[in-house]
Formats: structure tokens, C-alpha cells, sequence
């Protein structure tokens, strides 16, 4: 599977992109949040705003004099759905643009945004994870609305039913694959995902690997593996461009300009791009 025996036009391209990736947590902007993204921001601060069910978009609370930086508690029932509502599920929206919502861009928010959640890994004060506990409550209020929601991969893009007819040994929950310790910061995988950037190998392995192809980190080389399936998963050209999509999606510590430099080193060296490749980046592609 080397870079010499694919269509180039349909592998790499050095490119730059004419537009930007769509950022499905905030379609209308700054006018409209999921209200737990708004904690310690003063975007709603000095606006009327209102939050509206994710379902039905009715008004469920109003804040004339503008919504505070940080709302700690939010416990609402949407009379029109019946439903309970939360943080993580409802939308603060200026009030002034109320009316030019529609609520399944509300309801596509909201799920994009527990996605999110997901992903980066939630945990406790205690820095214990609470992912299994919020994936479990989450659909519940999927179910609730009568979403069709569930956790998904955000590599494969499979979803919690399909890896579990997919993988044998599945336990019904993403691995946690750590970026950094300290901070803690990562993104949540299928098993399969996490042993595909990793080479299927030790951290200290691929540390190893990244001191002999004169890479920085482990984590330089996983990028680059994250970079390749993920074009594999989405049928594009991997592009230096993808950079800024790559760190939004995955929750990357490099920057955009890092993880840009990196795509560009090998895409620009056919000997080194080979070193990356393998049969298993194409695993459930389809």
C-alpha cells in the first residue's frame, strides 16, 4: 500500500483548501451554544438570550438582561416534549435571531456537541473518568426525544451497535488514547482506531521509532497515522490542509501550524510516507 502504487490524484495533494471544514457544534456562529459550551465566556453576557429545546425549539427560560458567564445549574422540563433538560442539552441563543432557528440544526448541535464531549473524555474533579456513566445518559435522552444518537468513533466513524457486531471482544465502550498526562488531554477510540495509529505498539516503542526516523515524539508519528486514516475513513487526498481539521476533530496538543509542517514532511518524501503505510490504516474502511 505505498504511496508509489495509489493514484496520486486520489492520495495527496499539497493544495491549499478553498474553505474552511463546517463546524457542526456551531452552525449559526456566536448566536446560538449548547448552554454548557458558554461557561466562563461572555458571549450571551450583555444580550437578551433565551434557551430553547434542542427538540422542538420552544423557549424554555429567558434572560433579558443577558445570560451570566457561567450557569451552574439548569433544570427545565420542555412543556411541548416533555422532557428534562440539562446543560448539555439545551441552547442558549441571542435573542434577536430566536426566530431564524430551526430545530434540526438545534437537535444536530446538540448531538455534534456530546460527540465532542465525548471524545475529549469526561471526567470527575478527581480526574476519574465519568465517559461510560455520560455515554449511558446521554442516550437516554436520545431516547427521550426519539433520536436516532449513539456514539460513534470519531476515527471509523462506527457506532457503538455496529462495533459490537464488528469486534469480537468489544465491551461496549472507547479507549481513552492520551495525547498528554499532564495536562491531561486526549481523544476516546475504538480499540482498533487506538492500536491503528499506534502501530500496534507499545508507547515506548513508538517513542522509540519516532528517535530513529528523527521525529520529536511518539506523537508526531501517531498524528501522521491519525492523518491517514482519517483520509482513508473520508475518502479524501491527504493534504498538508487538513491540519486545522485534524486538531479541532482529535483534540491534538500540536498546533494547526505543527501538524501542518508534519503532513507537508511527508508528503513531500515518498521513502518516508512508505514507513507509515500499512495494510491495517484500510481496516473497516468499507
Amino acid at each position: 500500500m505505498s504511496r508509489s502504487k495509489q493514484s496520486p490524484e486520489n492520495l495527496v495533494s499539497l493544495q491549499p483548501e478553498h474553505s474552511k471544514p463546517t463546524h457542526e457544534t456551531n452552525p449559526y456562529g456566536d448566536r446560538a451554544h449548547v448552554l454548557a459550551a458558554t461557561d466562563e465566556t461572555p458571549i450571551f453576557e450583555t444580550i437578551p438570550t433565551v434557551v430553547l429545546c434542542p427538540n422542538c425549539g420552544d423557549v424554555v427560560a429567558t434572560h433579558e438582561q443577558g445570560l451570566p458567564q457561567t450557569v451552574p445549574q439548569f433544570d427545565t422540563c420542555c412543556s411541548t416534549c416533555q422532557v428534562e433538560l440539562r446543560r448539555w442539552c439545551a441552547i442558549a441563543v441571542d435573542a434577536a435571531y430566536s426566530e431564524l432557528v430551526e430545530p434540526p440544526t438545534l437537535t444536530a448541535m446538540t448531538q455534534a456537541y456530546w460527540n465532542e464531549w465525548l471524545w475529549a473524555g469526561i471526567t470527575n474533579y478527581k480526574g476519574q473518568p465519568r465517559n461510560d456513566e455520560y455515554t449511558d445518559r446521554l442516550s437516554a435522552k436520545a431516547s427521550k426525544f426519539g433520536w436516532d444518537w449513539e456514539l460513534t468513533c470519531p476515527l471509523c466513524r462506527r457506532d457503538i451497535s455496529c462495533l459490537k457486531q464488528d469486534v469480537s471482544d468489544f465491551d461496549g465502550s472507547l479507549d481513552y488514547h492520551h495525547w498528554s498526562t499532564n495536562p491531561d488531554r486526549g481523544i476516546t477510540l475504538c480499540r482498533e482506531c487506538h492500536d491503528i495509529i499506534g502501530f500496534d505498539s507499545y508507547d515506548n516503542q513508538v517513542e522509540q521509532r519516532a528517535h530513529q526516523w528523527g521525529f520529536r515524539s511518539r506523537n508526531d508519528l501517531q498524528v501522521i497515522r491519525l492523518a491517514l486514516r482519517e483520509s482513508i475513513m473520508t475518502d479524501q487526498p491527504l493534504r498538508r490542509n487538513m491540519a486545522e481539521q485534524l486538531v479541532d476533530r482529535y483534540n491534538l496538543i500540536q498546533s494547526v501550524s505543527e501538524v501542518r509542517t508534519l503532513l507537508e514532511v511527508v508528503l513531500q518524501d515518498n521513502t518516508l510516507y512508505d514507513r507509515f503505510v500499512d495494510d491495517s490504516l484500510w481496516a473497516d474502511s468499507g
